[in-house]
């Protein structure tokens, strides 16, 4: 795939890079739920539209795979840096005018983080050899998962808990949004003019038009981007619910504490994605799918057996140790045998399932409400709901993954 000649060293950490600062802009919407459910007094369900609003975004996921395809990598990951930083811009005076225009703001973001994502997994895939392309996307997801950790770090700059009571500093994410709109700029200003190399598929005749479309006839490929839409469902929830249920549902916690060890999870990722690099070199990737996955039911089981202790926050915190590996190997196993024409709109459809976040965690945000008192002005009391009422849709989640890992994944007949 490509020139064995070539040197990928250097468009594999431009992509990295990438992959980097989109895990960043993703992995903060943990700490903005509470954040924004505090600074505009809002229900849990309405501050989770933060997700909804920035996971929908990847319904357009398709037609960018259909524009990489004519434009080729780097000109969309040109755009895609650009579309970030006016989104990340957009933030800063849309904190100080309302909820409605912060919305805004990160679907915009939101677009330039799908043009990113789009554009990069596919490229770190054709970097190398098929043999070793979900080791060599795990890699590339470990440095992801090094920004996701810098995450929590930063939010706690931004929100803390004081006797109790949460404490949003408005300046301070507006000074967050400002730094990652100029990363953003600059580093679509700097990848104007660096050379990434052509790779296979990247510049198509029209000949190639039925083989892009045919990523549609491959069974393993939709159902690959219905285990993403579950998967995206676990890495996301786990982190959105994870600060109130520290603070509110385990006796003795604050929001500080909450905040700190969410660190943690994302950590999680980092290690388990360098762990997973070496391991995917040896062992089929379904499998090793298969058993992070059982792991993560039966972590899952200890969480609600022990809930509302000291002690539940581990389980919730280790599934991102397993998770890590999720993303790449259900990204790899869903493009296995799609013609190298076809890549681009297959990423697409995949990517598209990241769409499933936004209802999943609005869904589970009016489960968490339902749980609580209704208060005389006709908001909830957010500390009398019982946030773990959301880690139940998980066990749904793991359920198809490990059929993905079973069956989904083998079923390479394309229909005609």
């Amino acid at each position: 795939m490509g020139n064995s000649k070539t040197n990928f060293a250097v468009p594999f950490a431009i992509m990295s890079f990438l992959l980097f600062l989109l895990g960043f802009v993703t992995w903060i919407n943990n700490i903005l739920v509470p954040f924004m459910k505090t600074q505009f007094s809002i229900t849990e369900s309405q501050a989770q539209l933060v997700s909804a609003a920035f996971f929908s975004a990847y319904i357009i996921s398709i037609p960018v795979g259909g524009v990489v395809k004519k434009i080729g990598y780097k000109k969309s990951v040109i755009i895609g840096s650009v579309i970030t930083g006016i989104g990340c811009a957009i933030f800063i005076p849309a904190l100080s005018i309302g909820y409605n225009m912060v919305l805004a703001g990160l679907f915009i973001t939101a677009i330039g983080v799908v043009v990113l994502q789009v554009a990069a997994n596919p490229y770190v895939i054709a970097l190398g050899t098929p043999e070793t392309s979900a080791s060599r996307l795990t890699l590339a997801m470990a440095i992801n998962s090094s920004a996701a950790v810098l995450a929590p770090i930063i939010g706690g700059f931004i929100i803390e808990s004081n006797d109790g009571n949460i404490v949003v500093h408005e300046n301070m994410a507006k000074i967050m949004f400002l730094v990652l709109a100029g990363i953003s700029i600059l580093t679509a200003v700097i990848l104007v003019f660096m050379h990434l190399p052509s790779i296979e598929g990247d510049e198509e005749d029209a000949s190639d038009a039925s083989a892009g479309r045919s990523a549609w006839s491959f069974p393993h490929l939709i159902l690959g981007f219905l285990a993403i839409g579950m998967y995206m469902g676990l890495e996301v929830g786990v982190g959105n619910y994870f600060l109130n249920y520290v603070e509110y549902n385990v006796d003795g916690k604050t929001m500080a504490y909450a905040t700190m060890i969410l660190g943690f999870y994302p950590a999680g990722f980092f290690v388990g994605r360098l762990l997973g690099a070496g391991l995917l070199k040896k062992y089929e990737s379904s499998k090793v799918l298969l058993v992070n996955s059982i792991i993560c039911v039966a972590l899952l089981g200890v969480f609600f057996v022990t809930r509302g202790s000291s002690f539940s926050i581990w389980p919730l915190i280790a599934q991102g140790l397993f998770l890590s590996i999720m993303w790449s190997v259900l990204f790899d196993l869903s493009m296995k045998d799609i013609p190298a024409a076809a890549a681009k709109l297959g990423s697409g459809i995949i990517c598209t399932g990241v769409v499933f976040v936004g209802i999943w965690m609005f869904i589970m945000g009016k489960v968490v409400d339902a749980t609580g008192t209704l208060l005389p002005d006709g908001t909830i009391d957010a500390a009398s709901c019982n946030y773990s009422a959301a880690y139940l849709f998980f066990f749904f989640f793991y359920a198809y993954i490990i059929f993905f890992a079973l069956k989904g994944a083998k079923i390479r007949k394309q229909v005609a």
